[in-house]
């Protein structure tokens, strides 16, 4: 998290600090969201759906997209800094992302499918991150990463507004020509499925300043953006039709959401003392299905699960009781992996430090 605060606007309550910790907050509530859509596809294995859990799976929904637009933008921010180097920018991301999601997938095999990966195709599985159902995330944002660090310098402040609408139309061709309208992992994995949803977070990180304090001082536009943001989640909620990460409408309305939501948070986000942890949400994304499924386990071989599941009340502590297993473990994670890694940078600057004595 940047610590330092980039911009003060006066008396404007809008601060990259607040923003910033704001934007980690949001990143915590989709870990949430995105555990419960997880967790309500798993509820339909034990009792038909009510309109309760369909409607927590729809609005589940949000938690993939936001944590989307925030990874761009955070990526954003970090290729804007002068000591970005190839070579800092891809070890980080090895060792913060794309390690764990090999150790991850390599899980998921043992977890999902009861066996030993000894099959071409299984290590084709495990580095593609089709070992589990929600894994094609994480293996899209290293083709992203790729993606964002060879077009850094063409993708700027200038150009974003115009690639952000080229975007839009490459994310809906993909999707509804070239793909057919097919939303399954195939389609899911590949960088174009995403390529405008994620750029709407460098949109966001160019223009942040003046959306959010044209939002503060319009106050009459920030209330019709809410009310439009809870509109469209009714509308989603009530809809028939399975609204995923990747229809359109859902992503503006997302991003829509995103904006007000975080404008509002200006306001409270100080009194709520976060402290960032690095990699948190990463890692209550990729253990939480383990959480649930051994959670489902447990709880079908000891206690009677569809009368959880029927009841609405017991369903909701049962969510929140895995959730917080799932912070937990998530939370210990990245506290050894940060550590481990600083512990190994400190000791090879001590070493280098004491060659060059």
């Amino acid at each position: 998290m940047v610590q330092r605060q980039l911009y003060n606007g006066g008396n404007d309550m809008y601060s990259d600090k607040r923003l910033f910790a704001s934007l980690f907050f949001v990143q915590l509530l989709s870990s949430f969201l995105v555990l419960a859509g997880h967790y309500t596809a798993d509820v339909d294995d034990f009792i038909q759906w009510t309109f309760w859990e369909a409607a927590l799976n729809q609005i589940s929904r949000y938690g993939t997209v936001l944590l989307a637009i925030i990874t761009g933008f955070f990526t954003a921010h970090s290729l804007n800094s002068k000591n970005v180097s190839g070579k800092r920018f891809f070890k980080g991301k090895i060792k913060y992302i794309y390690i764990p999601f090999l150790l991850a997938s390599i899980l998921y095999f043992f977890i999902l499918r009861k066996d030993i990966p000894l099959q071409a195709a299984d290590w084709k599985d495990i580095f593609t991150g089709q070992t589990a159902g929600h894994l094609y995330f994480i293996f899209m944002l290293c083709q992203y990463y790729v993606f964002a660090y060879a077009f850094r310098r063409i993708l700027t402040k200038r150009t974003v507004v115009f690639f952000s609408v080229f975007f839009l139309a490459v994310q809906y061709t993909y999707i509804n020509i070239v793909a057919h309208g097919w939303l399954e992992l195939g389609v899911r994995h590949f960088l174009p499925t995403w390529i405008f949803t994620i750029y709407m977070g460098h949109l966001l990180y160019w223009y942040r300043k003046a959306i959010f304090t044209f939002l503060e001082r319009q106050k009459a536009i920030l209330v019709g953006l809410l009310a439009l943001s809870g509109l469209s989640m009714v509308y989603f909620v009530l809809s028939s039709k399975l609204y995923t990460a990747n229809h359109l409408t859902f992503v503006l309305a997302t991003f829509m959401l995103l904006v007000s939501g975080a404008t509002l948070l200006h306001y409270v986000i100080d009194a709520l003392h976060l402290r960032f942890q690095k990699g948190l949400t990463f890692y209550i994304y990729l253990l939480h299905p383990a959480f649930i499924v051994y959670g489902n386990r447990i709880m079908n071989d000891n206690f009677a699960i569809d009368w959880i599941f029927h009841n609405k009340l017991a369903s909701a502590l049962y969510l929140l009781a895995i959730y917080g297993a799932t912070f937990a473990a998530s939370l210990l994670c990245a506290l050894i992996v940060n550590r481990g890694f600083g512990w190994l940078s400190n000791d090879q600057k001590r070493k280098q430090a004491s060659n060059n004595a």
